[in-house]
């Protein structure tokens, strides 16, 4: 299966059908005629490219050489608020329901001096989750303490706040959880990882912010592929800067996260932390299955408030949902699913 040719030229039902892949270049996706919902799709091809330097993006949308683009594949977010003046293109910032964007950091409690959980909050004291919202993320995400962001707002608790933030506090935990400052001001080293859908300046904020307690948080900088090894498989990391997104349903997208069932090395995006927790895997098994809209949604606020007193992960929220499109696009993204939709109802309006 491996070998197989249509890895690489793949067979399906949907609106395009798979023409051409340069591999570090571009695909090409021409109209089915045989699809069945006619008369879409409204376009005769979809060209796909692969442009990996964010200015190059950005001139290419801001000159018309491409029409949509998102995400990590979109502008730098600190070309949003010049985008948005620009009379050619628009900005749309609508997060998708179905992928219920969030980011986080996870700890590893594998490693002994994480497993105290003196010092996993003294780190969360040490880290200013809505300084991180206004720098890293330009103030244009969703600040969200808990697990279970505000996006999915039928489960998630607003009670949650981020743990203040107060580095004086941090160091004393510190000092009694037996972590003193050494002759060279440090207190222990730490490895941190960063998933590449996260920014790099959100990992060297982490690293300042450690640093100024006395942690000397080492970053290391991978490709995707590489990333996933060492996060999922090598487990080489104390803490990491992840993007495992919600999804559509808490049951779905966030109890792989933290459900101890779910830790297995060399699985991706599963329980990084090593979290467990048998009441939190009772809440959520329950809640898998609940019938019961009100006691299914009380499960999971005793599930939000149980892992924020643990803190396996600090949680950020939802990252910044920014995609730029030519004005002339049209219904790029009108289900629940937004860019991740099948582009079956696009069109142009000149």
């Amino acid at each position: 299966i491996a070998a197989s040719k249509y890895n690489s030229q793949p067979i399906g039902t949907g609106p395009f059908v798979f023409k051409e892949w340069v591999q570090g270049s571009h695909i090409i996706l021409e109209r089915n005629p045989n699809y069945w919902d006619k008369p879409k799709p409204y376009l005769d091809r979809v060209v796909v490219r692969f442009v990996l330097d964010a200015a190059a993006r950005a001139a290419a949308l801001e000159s018309g050489a491409a029409d949509l683009a998102n995400g990590t594949g979109g502008i730098p977010l600190s070309d949003v608020e010049r985008f948005r003046k620009l009379p050619g293109v628009e900005i749309d910032t609508r997060i998708s329901p179905y992928l219920g964007s969030h980011q986080q950091i996870y700890f590893n409690l594998d490693t002994p001096a994480l497993q105290k959980v003196e010092v996993r909050r003294a780190i969360a004291q040490a880290i200013d989750v809505n300084a991180f919202a206004k720098t890293v993320w330009y103030g244009l995400g969703t600040p969200s303490a808990s697990p279970i962001g505000k996006g999915i707002s039928r489960y998630h608790d607003a009670s949650i706040q981020p743990y203040p933030y107060d580095p004086k506090a941090a160091e004393a935990a510190l000092d009694a959880a037996g972590f003193k400052r050494g002759a060279g001001g440090t207190r222990l080293k730490l490895r941190v990882l960063y998933n590449p859908f996260q920014e790099r300046r959100a990992a060297d904020f982490v690293r300042q912010s450690l640093g100024r307690i006395g942690i000397d948080a080492a970053v290391e900088s991978y490709d995707f592929a590489t990333y996933v090894t060492k996060a999922y498989t090598e487990r080489a990391f104390d803490i990491t800067l992840e993007s495992l997104t919600n999804l559509f349903d808490p049951t779905v997208g966030v109890q792989r996260v933290f459900w101890s069932k779910n830790f297995k090395v060399g699985l991706p995006f599963s329980n990084a932390a090593h979290y467990v927790n048998p009441e939190v895997d009772r809440l959520l098994e329950a809640a898998a299955v609940e019938v019961d809209e009100s006691k299914r949604r009380q499960l999971f606020v005793d599930f939000q408030q149980i892992v924020h007193r643990d803190v396996p992960s600090i949680e950020l929220g939802a990252n910044p949902a920014i995609t730029v499109l030519a004005k002339k696009v049209r219904d790029y993204g009108p289900t629940g699913e937004h860019i991740r939709g099948s582009f079956a109802d696009l069109y142009f309006q000149p």
